[in-house]
């Protein structure tokens, strides 16, 4: 489902959109006159759900926070409630493939293995209950060795996922285009 284009840091939406119920209450809320607020909140669901996003790669509280603060628009007060949740789960089930739900997780065992690095200081002063370490430094040296096949294994996916996006784009439902004489050949 193609709902949001982000093309130039400009986001627009299609029409149909604001036919779809959890989006519609989104539009039907926004009380200003250019409903500028409506449009943020959009910006934000694009934002936080899509693989071309930069802030999926946040903890969600930081990703949270991070977009309230970037998103031009949005009333200082603004709060991620009911309405937007369930607009973001409309559009996750509706447009996230196989391979984009793949994509993601594969970047949150990436964020896993990296915490995990984060933190070998912590890990190699652990004791078990005998007073030998826990975690040994071949585990840790293991992961070093692994890092740069999975930023290698990361980047083709992510180039795979915008490959299968791109090719989406150019479908359209209902219509086709005819190659010469592909419709037949009719002569008055």
């Amino acid at each position: 489902m193609k709902l949001f284009n982000m093309k130039d840091w400009t986001l627009s939406i299609s029409e149909e959109v604001w036919g779809l119920v959890p989006f519609k209450k989104i539009l039907d809320r926004d009380k200003t006159k250019d409903k500028s607020v409506a449009n943020a909140e959009m910006l934000f669901i694009w934002y936080w759900c899509d693989v071309k996003s930069n802030y999926i790669l946040m903890p969600e509280e930081e990703r949270l926070q991070e977009l309230k603060k970037d998103i031009s628009g949005l009333p200082k007060n603004w709060k991620k409630d009911k309405i937007i949740d369930d607009a973001i789960e409309f559009y996750k089930k509706r447009s996230e493939s196989v391979l984009q739900k793949l994509y993601k997780n594969a970047i949150q065992s990436a964020i896993d293995v990296g915490n995990y690095l984060e933190n070998t200081d912590a890990l190699l002063k652990e004791r078990d209950m005998k007073g030998s370490p826990t975690t040994k430094i071949s585990d840790i040296t293991r992961g070093l060795k692994d890092v740069k096949t999975i930023m290698r294994d990361l980047k083709a996916a992510e180039k795979e996922v915008i490959k299968e996006q791109e090719d989406n784009d150019g479908k359209t439902k209902g219509s086709r285009s005819f190659n010469t004489f592909e419709d037949g050949l009719t002569i008055d």
